[in-house]
C-alpha cells in the first residue's frame, strides 16, 4: 500500500528561490536539459538564481531540473547552505530503514516511501505517485527534495521516472542527465528494468 502523503503545513510558503540555479556539476537551461512536457502543461523554467557550490558528489544536495533536488539523507544536514537556497516545500524519504526525516522549517508537505534498495525491490507501484508529487509542488511554486539513505539508487530512480514521465524524456538521456547532476548516482539493475518499462509505458502514450 502506497505511503499517504501528509501535510504537515497548511499556511502558505513563499519560495522566492523556486527558479533555474546551478549547483555542483548541473549547467544552466538549455536545449539539452530537460524540458517538461508542455501536455502536461508545466512550463519548462522559472526565473532565478544560479548558485554554484563546490561540494563532493555523496555530500552534497544535487540541483536536477526546477522544482527537483537529490541528496543522501545525510546531506539534509551537512549542506544546510544548498537546503537554504533551495527553500524545499516538499521532502520525499525513499528509505525504508531510515525514521521520518526531521524537516526544514520551509517544508510543509512529507511523504515517505518504504523500499529497500534491492534488485527485486518493486518501485513501479510508486513511480507514478512521486513523479506526481513532484510535479504538483512544482507547478504551485514550490520544490522538492528526494531522498534515500546516499542518494545514489532508490531516490534516482525516482528523479529518473520524473524526467521521463514530465519531462518527455527517454530513459537513457534522463539517466545521463541526473548522472551529469549527481555522478555518483548508481540505480540497481532491477531500478534499471523497471524503469525501462516505465518508458514503454509513457513512449506508448
Amino acid at each position: 500500500k502506497l505511503a499517504s502523503i501528509r501535510i504537515l503545513r497548511t499556511q502558505p510558503t513563499t519560495n522566492s528561490m523556486a527558479g533555474a540555479m546551478v549547483l555542483g556539476r548541473c549547467s544552466p537551461p538549455s536545449s539539452a536539459e530537460p524540458q517538461h512536457d508542455a501536455k502536461r502543461r508545466v512550463p519548462a523554467d522559472r526565473a532565478g538564481t544560479i548558485a554554484v557550490l563546490d561540494k563532493s558528489d555523496l555530500f552534497r544536495v544535487s540541483h536536477i531540473c526546477p522544482g527537483l533536488a537529490l541528496c543522501s539523507a545525510l546531506s539534509i544536514y551537512t549542506d544546510k547552505e544548498t537546503v537554504a537556497v533551495l527553500r524545499p516545500t516538499c521532502l520525499v524519504n525513499c528509505a525504508d530503514e531510515l525514521p521520518d526525516t526531521p524537516l526544514p522549517d520551509t517544508v510543509r508537505r512529507y511523504h515517505k516511501v518504504p523500499v529497500t534498495d534491492t534488485p527485486v525491490t518493486d518501485l513501479r507501484p510508486h513511480m507514478d505517485t512521486v513523479a506526481d508529487l513532484i510535479h504538483q509542488e512544482y507547478v504551485s511554486g514550490g520544490t522538492t527534495i528526494i531522498h534515500c539513505a546516499a542518494g545514489v539508487s532508490r531516490s534516482a530512480a525516482f528523479c529518473i521516472a520524473y524526467l521521463i514521465k514530465y519531462c518527455g524524456m527517454t530513459m537513457n538521456n534522463a539517466y545521463r542527465h541526473v548522472a551529469k547532476c549527481r555522478p555518483c548516482i548508481n540505480p540497481n539493475h532491477g531500478f534499471i528494468n523497471q524503469l525501462l518499462e516505465f518508458e514503454g509505458k509513457y513512449r506508448e502514450e
